[in-house]
């Protein structure tokens, strides 16, 4: 499968951590530590004016620009928080005038997998593809929190939550960047997710490290190579840990969006892929992207570039 387009969106606004913090009845000391132990100084946060579908407009409109393959055909759309619109306001069904969207005929939508949904996502249109039931498939994601309390943005001992949204168009002609196989995993022990009790989260936690170790070596990882893993942010101390525990060298991991944006739901890989190949004339790959969702949903895969059929 083959990465025709990606397109991110990170709102301009942003939250500082102790705000936050202290909405959630912590204290300005506890927002320090919170922000040096785990590397987060503020979150990205959408304009009060701007409504869900005003973002996924803008990630459309770039995707259009940028894309000259085929028109997609199914759309998929992938979000972590379940109440993201009214009853029947579903984005794809709102957008589907877009130009970008006038020949999709099928609408999915993937909302059960936390921070891992982009994977499964993804697993769903590879099928597609194979099956022959699409030419061509475009991906939505993205998380806002209009609504929700200030509070709900701050996870005690784990992360703060900012906003981020993008999209993929994806297909099986030759060449590009491909996405190899995609590892899927899940450990139904810790279901409850973010509304389990401080035991059954502790235990989560201290399970990341094997569950990110496992779904990498299944994508084949090169523990002792050079290439680049974009992870969801979570926070430094998490990703500081892993690699100490399984003798990573610790700059292979790509932070660099998480101090000013902080960790959002679903996004955080695909946003700092698409900031690399935005950025870089000749991006140099493999990279290997990874998320552990709550829930322990957790996916991961290797993106490699093909010239004329050779690896690279």
């Amino acid at each position: 499968m083959r990465l025709a387009t990606i397109s991110a969106h990170v709102p301009e606004g942003r939250l500082e951590a102790e705000e936050i913090v202290r909405s959630a009845g912590g204290s300005r000391s506890q927002a320090l530590v919170f922000s040096r132990l785990f590397g987060i100084s503020q979150v990205s946060t959408s304009a009060d004016c701007m409504s869900l579908n005003d973002t996924f407009e803008a990630v459309l409109e770039s995707l259009l620009r940028k894309h000259d393959g085929l028109a997609p055909d199914a759309a998929i759309y992938v979000h972590a928080l379940p109440l993201q619109y009214p009853e029947g306001r579903s984005p794809l069904g709102e957008l589907c005038d877009h130009p970008l969207l006038t020949e999709v005929r099928a609408r999915y939508e993937v909302d059960q997998y936390n921070c891992g949904g982009m994977f499964w996502a993804l697993e769903m249109a590879r099928s597609l593809l194979r099956s022959g039931l699409s030419r061509c498939v475009v991906l939505l994601a993205g998380d806002g929190h209009k609504g929700l309390p200030l509070s709900e943005r701050y996870v005690p001992g784990c992360t703060l939550m900012g906003e981020a949204f993008y999209g993929l168009i994806v297909d099986n002609e030759p060449g590009g960047w491909r996405f190899m196989p995609i590892a899927l995993h899940a450990r139904p022990e810790f279901h409850s997710g973010r509304a389990g009790t401080q035991s059954e989260m502790s235990a989560f936690f201290a399970a990341h490290n094997g569950m990110v170790k496992a779904a990498l070596d299944e994508t084949r990882f090169d523990w002792s190579g050079s290439s680049r893993i974009l992870p969801h942010n979570v926070n430094q101390l998490v990703w500081k840990q892993m690699s100490h525990s399984h003798g990573l060298a610790f700059d292979r991991v790509d932070l660099s969006l998480l101090p000013d944006i902080g960790h959002c739901y679903t996004a955080d890989p695909f946003v700092l892929l698409s900031n690399l190949l935005a950025e870089a004339p000749d991006p140099q790959g493999p990279f290997t992207l990874v998320s552990v969702g709550m829930g322990a949903f957790i996916g991961a895969f290797q993106l490699h570039r093909s010239m004329n059929g050779v690896w690279q």
